[in-house]
């Protein structure tokens, strides 16, 4: 909440309605420069009226949040980082639509769970070899540690070498680590799949799981992070090479991306 109080206070500033500090605090300067912002009902909270300016700032630019109701919900939330999308990029980002997207496969990665799959990765956790990272990586459940390496399978080694080379020269360090596009949940682990009984890709050193605290097994494209319009650039660069992301093929399990068709 400080976040959407701080983005509101400098948005008022910029308007010259509001002359305070932009603290996070929603206090009566806050409050009395929304009481000035047209389209706002005076008789709501103070919650309310962080959201309905949010609303109505996101309308004002072509973003549909939804009813202007002061009410934070995914349609607000999409419709606000499809704003500050805007706002840094000049332009809203190309819409993704599932029925649009159409998969390549130009290293042809094979059918999960297939005999072909089999004879083309082979035993479980043989063929692996060091990927030597293009940047470095922190641990999900320790951000205090980096990697410089990880282990993976030898076929897929150079393909995603290339994606995260791609995304270096995208992104850069600084947007990388804000983005938490270096915060990595592991590749190989020879284990079974969550809740089932099939050996999970990983167990070939064929998956990555990348930021899984913000977007965890269950969550759908209204909570992942990954499912936001700012990593259009990110899925590209894995599907290019004809990786499969979970989340953009089945709206769950939205940090994992495999070399695996579905």
């Amino acid at each position: 909440m400080k976040k959407r109080i701080e983005f509101v206070q400098e948005e008022l500033k910029k308007r010259g309605l509001y002359s305070g500090e932009v603290d996070g605090i929603a206090g009566s300067g806050t409050e009395s420069a929304l009481n000035q912002f047209t389209g706002l009902e005076k008789s709501w909270n103070i919650s309310r009226k962080i959201h309905g300016f949010i609303q109505l700032l996101c309308q004002e630019n072509g973003i549909s949040p939804g009813d202007i109701d002061g009410y934070w919900g995914s349609q607000t939330e999409y419709a606000l980082n499809q704003y500050l999308y805007l706002k840094e990029n000049g332009q809203l980002p190309d819409p993704w639509r599932p029925e649009e997207h159409s998969p390549v496969n130009p290293n042809n990665w094979p059918v999960q769970y297939t005999a072909g799959f089999d004879a083309f990765y082979g035993p479980k956790g043989s063929s692996l070899v060091k990927l030597q990272l293009p940047y470095p990586h922190r641990l999900s459940w320790d951000l205090q540690t980096s990697v410089n390496s990880f282990s993976c399978h030898q076929k897929v080694h150079d393909s995603m070498k290339r994606v995260l080379t791609n995304v270096l020269n995208y992104y850069g360090p600084d947007k990388i680590r804000a983005l938490r596009l270096d915060s990595w949940g592991g590749c190989y682990n020879e284990r079974p799949i969550r809740g089932g009984t099939k050996w999970s890709m990983h167990s070939w050193g064929i998956a990555v799981d990348f930021d899984p605290g913000r977007n965890k097994l269950d969550w759908g494209r209204d909570k992942a992070s990954f499912a936001q319009p700012v990593y259009n650039k990110w899925w590209q660069f894995w599907e290019d090479e004809g990786w499969v992301s979970l989340g953009r093929e089945r709206n769950f399990d939205w940090m994992h991306v495999q070399a695996a068709k579905l």
